[in-house]
């Protein structure tokens, strides 16, 4: 039986989507516009000889093959109550976009007594900055600590091109900063048993969420899993009826030879949680949905939960809502990570 929760309380999920408020579909409806407004998903095209490396690693099972955790460096210690200490390591993946190559982590730490820590891959959206204080606080006061790594294309990970466009300027940038996240999640893993944490899970939402996925499935490492608004294959995310299908700059694409959406998807197939086995042993996973999503769906939440045979958990919102779900999408992560340790 499938979940959602309500006002803190767990109930049965319904089939039916809860009509939206109409000024919450007119934003929903604008979010591809101010996308394009930036320039577009993959404005400067697909970078083929980059996608070509990807995907002949993934070809030959090289593509996650973990290398040993660098040294991280502080670079500044935090001050005050829930303030961040502040690390940089060189990346275990090279990317080809130099800048993107040094890596950046905010450690927060609930206290003495942290019953465990959470690595978190924030999205990529609008509302990745709003939810993110919130989100780290809540986990904070339930006595969980917090490493977030600063994704390719944000913070200082960013290319004189990712300015206004952030990660996915061409989609060998968008799909070389996701497999960099992924190797990166392994080295913090590495670091923070080394600082002696006994528990250590991995989550994220939307692109973050992905990551988390598949650093799950590639990786023994983990405890814990919760990847929030993640599909069983990110390339759906720009295929219609989804609507960031209308963010992609089309001529871009066409230019470099991809015309269908369909070739556009399989480009992303090296970081498609669906091309791997669903995590092994009996770590805990739990997979967060948004019932009225129309940026990640339903139904790629639900394929991803069947492919790890795992009941999904569902929230009766849409997109535009994300930051009014903090306090129960940092419930489940916390409820998660508890029960692993």
């Amino acid at each position: 039986m499938e979940l959602t929760l309500r006002d803190g309380r767990w109930v049965a999920a319904g089939a039916a989507v809860t009509p939206r408020p109409r000024r919450v579909r007119l934003l929903e409806w604008l979010l591809p516009w101010a996308a394009r407004l930036r320039g577009g998903y993959f404005r400067y095209g697909v970078e083929r000889p980059v996608c070509r490396a990807i995907h002949g690693a993934a070809a030959r099972g090289t593509l996650y093959r973990f290398a040993p955790p660098p040294p991280l460096t502080l670079v500044r210690r935090g001050r005050g109550r829930w303030r961040a200490d502040e690390y940089r390591f060189r990346s275990p993946f090279v990317s080809h976009i130099a800048p993107r190559n040094q890596a950046y982590l905010r450690h927060y730490r609930s206290g003495p007594r942290a019953r465990g820590i959470v690595i978190l891959n924030h999205g990529s959206g609008c509302f990745a900055a709003f939810l993110e204080g919130e989100f780290i606080a809540r986990l904070l006061t339930a006595g969980l600590d917090v490493a977030l790594l600063a994704a390719p294309g944000f913070y200082r990970r960013r290319h004189r091109h990712d300015l206004r466009r952030q990660w996915a300027a061409t989609v060998g940038a968008a799909l070389s900063a996701m497999v960099q996240l992924v190797h990166d999640d392994v080295a913090v893993e590495a670091w923070a048993r080394g600082l002696g944490y006994r528990v250590v899970a991995v989550s994220g939402i939307g692109i973050g969420g992905t990551v988390a996925a598949v650093a799950a499935s590639t990786s023994a490492r983990f405890d814990a899993c919760v990847p929030m608004l993640a599909g069983a294959h990110p390339g759906r995310l720009w295929l219609p009826p989804r609507i960031l299908a209308r963010a992609v700059h089309r001529r871009a694409l066409a230019r470099a030879g991809v015309r269908r959406g369909r070739t556009l998807a399989r480009l992303f197939d090296p970081v498609a949680p669906a091309r791997f086995a669903r995590p092994q042993g009996r770590r805990p996973c739990t997979v967060v949905g948004l019932r009225a999503d129309t940026l990640v769906l339903a139904a790629d939440v639900a394929d991803l939960a069947a492919h790890w045979r795992v009941v999904p958990v569902w929230l009766p919102r849409c997109h535009v809502e994300l930051p009014a779900c903090t306090g129960d999408l940092a419930a489940i992560v916390a409820r998660t990570v508890l029960r692993a340790a």
